[in-house]
């Protein structure tokens, strides 16, 4: 029998813990606040936004919205977005991706507080991720895929598992939490030859590709687990994931709906890490030194 698994429980169960993190905090007279940084307006970014603002306020934290417009200078931007790394009340920043073309994203990046970094993008936090260190600031959409995991009691030590898809912000990082979770990885991309002999023999597959109806019914061996974090819209214009979600659903063990999987944690997972840098933030020298 399949089981759905559920990103709105996975997540009120780490509000449960971002709850009791305020708490503290409060009691120590700290208001834990996020600096939303975005430049333009691009839908998909505003839709972010959107929904990372509306987690945030539900949890009672404190935000800030700095929007800059599509043609500001990058010397510009990177003087403000200084001033907002370094502005002591700003415990945690999101910035929105992409960044125009005229502003080059990793100088962005490098400038950035490894310790207010909650979706885990610093070269810091990066390498914090493939040396396996405790307590760390991760990218959030592998963050959440390992927490919906988790939440299953699903144990991936000998797995063997299939990541299609090889972004620096999903496919790569969520690569190496696999790894250190003593799984054995394959990681594909939209070119990979013959895609199908690489998924059909994975306990595990997680596609982050972005291409609608990419994982079929012929890549899922019966019983497997299926992780879809694609974001598409097809011709009606509904939200669908990389997989065929009814022609795959039989055959696997676990699998994520979309929406209402993964995508329904992350902005979760985002508060979390807020309430984590604010905790390292009290003891900013034995987080460098870790």
């Amino acid at each position: 029998m399949t089981t759905i698994m559920d990103g709105k429980a996975v997540a009120a169960h780490l509000s449960e813990g971002i709850q009791d993190a305020l708490e503290e905090s409060h009691k120590h007279g700290i208001q834990p606040k996020v600096a939303f940084v975005r430049v333009g307006d691009l839908s998909d970014s505003i839709s972010y936004e959107r929904a990372a603002m509306k987690r945030f306020e539900k949890l009672s934290i404190e935000t800030e919205q700095y929007h800059f417009p599509e043609d500001i200078s990058a010397r510009a931007f990177l003087t403000k977005f200084r001033e907002i790394n370094e502005d002591y009340s700003v415990n945690g920043i999101l910035l929105l991706q992409p960044l125009p073309e005229h502003i080059d994203m990793k100088r962005v990046v490098e400038l950035m507080n490894p310790m207010k970094d909650i979706d885990g993008m610093t070269p810091f936090n990066l390498g914090q991720v493939l040396t396996n260190e405790k307590n760390r600031l991760e990218p959030c959409t592998p963050a959440g895929v390992m927490e919906m995991l988790d939440f299953y009691d699903i144990d991936l030590k000998g797995k063997n598992v299939t990541v299609v898809g090889a972004s620096a912000v999903v496919g790569k990082p969520l690569s190496l939490l696999f790894m250190n979770r003593d799984a054995t990885v394959t990681t594909c991309n939209l070119y990979t030859d013959d895609l199908t002999a690489k998924c059909s023999n994975a306990d595990v597959i997680v596609s982050a590709a972005g291409a609608m109806n990419l994982i079929r019914a012929e890549h899922v061996k019966e019983g497997a687990i299926v992780v879809d974090v694609g974001i598409n819209f097809n011709d009606e214009g509904k939200m669908v994931g990389d997989v065929d979600y009814e022609g795959v659903k039989d055959k696997t063990s676990y699998i994520t709906p979309v929406p209402g999987g993964v995508g329904a944690i992350t902005t979760t997972v985002l508060a979390y890490h807020l309430m984590m840098a604010t905790d390292y933030q009290k003891e900013p020298v034995l987080f460098l030194e870790r």
